[in-house]
C-alpha cells in the first residue's frame, strides 16, 4: 500500500510534532483541529520546528517554505480524512473522545485506510469497538517531539490485521523511526512501563533523602542512561558478564540485584512526602536557574539532534 496523503487528527504538542515529521519527509499532511486558534499556534511551532531541522542541516532539498507548503489545516474532521492513506489521531486520552473520533474517521474513509492513535495508555481493543472495520485500527505511540525521537511503539488491538500492523511498521520505518511491536496490550506501553520503573525508585530516592533530586537526575543521564541509549538493558548486562555474557551474569551476579530489587519501591500511589519534595527539587535545580523552559528544551533538541547524528547516522536524511 502506498501512503501518499497524510491526516494528523489533533494539533497538540503531539499533532503538531507529528505533522512536521510527515512533511518533512514528503507526505501531503491535513492537519485538525476544533480549534483555529490552536491551528494557528500549531503552524507557528511547525514553523519553529522546520527552522531548527534546517538550521541542524537536517533537510536535503528543501526548505523550511517548502515543506510548511505541504500542510494544510481545517476544523472539519470529514475534510481532513477523506483523502488520506494514513491517519494519525492525537486527542485527548479519555476513551469517550477518541472513540467518538475512531467511529466518526470510520464512516468518512475509505476501508483500507490505516486509523492510528497516538495514545500511550488506552488499549486499541476497547477504542476499536466504536468501528465497523476494527481491523486497520492500530496504536503507533510516540516519544515526543515526534519528529525527532526515533521510538516508535506499535500496538495492535485484538482485531487489528497483521496486514495494518506490517504496513504501519514499514511506514513508519520509511519516516525513519526506530519501530518495536508490542505483541500484548498492558497498562501504558514498553517505554512508558519502563519509564515509570525508573521515575518511582528515582522519585523514592529523594523522598529518602539518598540523594537530591538533580543529583539522581545525573546519575541516570550520565550512567545507565547513556549506555543504554546504544545498546538497551539486556544487551548491557550481556556485556557485563565479560566472557561468560548473561549466563554468568545472571548465575553469579543475579544475587547482587536481587539484594537490590527486594529493597526498591513497590508503592503504586505517589506518596504526599515525595510530591512536596519533587516540586521543591525541581524549583532548585541549576539548570533551571540558568535557563528558561524554552531555553532548556532548545538546549535538549540541540544535544539530541548531536545524539541521533552518531547514533543513527542522521546527518542529512
Amino acid at each position: 500500500m502506498s501512503i501518499e496523503r497524510v491526516a494528523c487528527v489533533g494539533a497538540g504538542l503531539i499533532g503538531h510534532s507529528w505533522a512536521t515529521l510527515f512533511a518533512w519527509k514528503g507526505h501531503r499532511v491535513m492537519l485538525q483541529d476544533i480549534d483555529n486558534s490552536a491551528l494557528e499556534y500549531a503552524l507557528t511551532k511547525i514553523r519553529r520546528n522546520l527552522d531548527f531541522l534546517a538550521e541542524k542541516g537536517l533537510m536535503r532539498d528543501e526548505n523550511p517554505e517548502e515543506v510548511l507548503r505541504k500542510i494544510e489545516v481545517t476544523t472539519s474532521l470529514e475534510e481532513a480524512v477523506e483523502k488520506a492513506d494514513y491517519i494519525q489521531e492525537s486527542v485527548p486520552e479519555r476513551y469517550g473522545i477518541k472513540k467518538e473520533i475512531f467511529r466518526r474517521i470510520d464512516s468518512s474513509t475509505q476501508p483500507q485506510t490505516i486509523i492510528a492513535s497516538s495514545t500511550s495508555t488506552l488499549k486499541m481493543t476497547v477504542i476499536q469497538e466504536a468501528v465497523e472495520n476494527p481491523e486497520r485500527c492500530i496504536v503507533a505511540h510516540p516519544w515526543n517531539p515526534p519528529h525527532l525521537m526515533p521510538l516508535v511503539e506499535i500496538i495492535p488491538g485484538k482485531k487489528t490485521s497483521s496486514e495494518t500492523v506490517e504496513i504501519t511498521r514499514d511506514f513508519m520505518t520509511a519516516l525513519g523511526k526506530v519501530a518495536v511491536l508490542q505483541k500484548k496490550e498492558t497498562a501504558g506501553s514498553i517505554g512508558n512501563r519502563l519509564a515509570a520503573a525508573l521515575w518511582r525508585e528515582a522519585i523514592s530516592l529523594v523522598d529518602e533523602g539518598v540523594a537530591d533530586l538533580e543529583d539522581v537526575d545525573k546519575a541516570v543521564s550520565a550512567g545507565p542512561g547513556l549506555r543504554w541509549a546504544i545498546i538497551g538493558p539486556h544487551l548491557s548486562y550481556h556485556l557485563g558478564g565479560g566472557k561468560g555474557g548473561i549466563e554468568y551474569f545472571l548465575d553469579h551476579l543475579g544475587p547482587a540485584m536481587e539484594s537490590r530489587w527486594k529493597s526498591l519501591a513497590k508503592w503504586t500511589s505517589l506518596p504526599s512526602s515525595a510530591k512536596k519534595k519533587i516540586i521543591e527539587g525541581i524549583k532548585n535545580h541549576s539548570m533551571l536557574k540558568e535557563k528558561s523552559a524554552d531555553d532548556l528544551i532548545r538546549w535538549r533538541d540541540n544535544k539530541l539532534v548531536e545524539l541521533l547524528k552518531i547514533l543513527y547516522g542522521r546527518d542529512n536524511s
